[in-house]
């Protein structure tokens, strides 16, 4: 009788069956998380247009309208370290009825605290909205006006005397010095909310390879700046601690300069900003706020 050769077979062809089970699951995994993403972003509404000029003026993205009365504004403003995208659903008359975040890269135990509901929830009725005990002005983007809670300025917590020489005694690093500075100099928010000193530090020299090599250039004067005698072109880790500190405070519009235009005493909304995380809380209320403008500006005067 002739015998059968059972001959051993590749590990690969052993595997076959296994890995097509592992990519079908891949592929459903990956068409049930497309869904998921596409049921986020989708709104049931109307998409309505919006100009170029409008989205630049009022920070927005999209805008949509629910029914006759009832709109849908997507906008982003730049927070602590990330842009913060928020949904915002108001009446024609610009009531808020509710907001939503919908994107952010904010430190995860402060600014990232505002997906929660418990901060979300505060923006609810009439605009504009203030933030509770903050020197924060509602600026309408496109008329320029300002307007700011009657007696606002008087719930700032005044600074308290600290001696910034005493924090971290013994703390010589670069890191700790600039942030000494720049509490004196009010730029933490530590400084701003008039608390001591806390634990944090400025972000570290930019290390990278390039941003070495580029100072090194530089030195050597084999830089075009160098050349001609222009000061070098820094990346943003690499400013001084006061200059990331100011910029970040202009860009959540905590800072008065460069702004001519005088404040008005008005009625609004508080709502309270969420602990150490000012400019994140600043960076939502404006996106609301512009939602609202320009419901009531534009999509109204229609």
């Amino acid at each position: 009788m002739k015998q059968t050769n059972h001959a051993p077979q590749p590990l690969w062809r052993r595997r076959l069956p296994g890995y097509a089970a592992m990519g079908a699951a891949s592929l459903v995994l990956a068409l049930g998380l497309h869904g998921l993403m596409n049921a986020r972003t989708t709104v049931a509404g109307t998409a309505l247009a919006l100009t170029d000029a409008d989205a630049a003026t009022y920070g927005i993205s999209a805008v949509y309208q629910l029914d006759e009365n009832t709109y849908y504004v997507v906008g982003s403003q730049k927070g602590f370290q990330s842009d913060v995208e928020v949904g915002v659903t108001l009446g024609k008359d610009g009531t808020v009825q509710s907001v939503a975040i919908l994107g952010q890269g904010e430190t995860d135990n402060l600014g990232g605290q505002c997906v929660n509901p418990e901060f979300t929830a505060q923006y609810q009725g009439t605009a504009p909205f203030t933030l509770a005990g903050k020197s924060y002005t509602v600026t309408d983007p496109a008329t320029g006006a300002v307007y700011a809670a009657a007696g606002s300025a008087e719930t700032e917590a005044p600074a308290e005397d600290f001696d910034p020489s005493a924090w971290r005694a013994g703390d010589t690093s670069p890191e700790a010095e600039a942030t000494r500075k720049m509490y004196e100099a009010g730029l933490t928010l530590s400084a701003i909310r008039g608390e001591p000193m806390d634990n944090e530090l400025i972000p570290p020299m930019d290390s990278s390879a390039e941003a070495v090599a580029s100072r090194k250039l530089y030195q050597a004067s084999l830089s075009k700046s160098a050349q001609d005698g222009e000061e070098q072109a820094k990346p943003f880790a690499d400013w001084s601690a006061e200059k990331q500190a100011a910029y970040r405070l202009e860009q959540a519009e905590l800072t008065t300069s460069g702004t001519g235009a005088e404040t008005s005493s008005a009625d609004l909304t508080e709502v309270d900003a969420l602990t150490g995380a000012t400019i994140t809380s600043t960076a939502v209320t404006n996106v609301v706020n512009n939602s609202y403008f320009y419901v009531t500006e534009v999509l109204s005067a229609e």
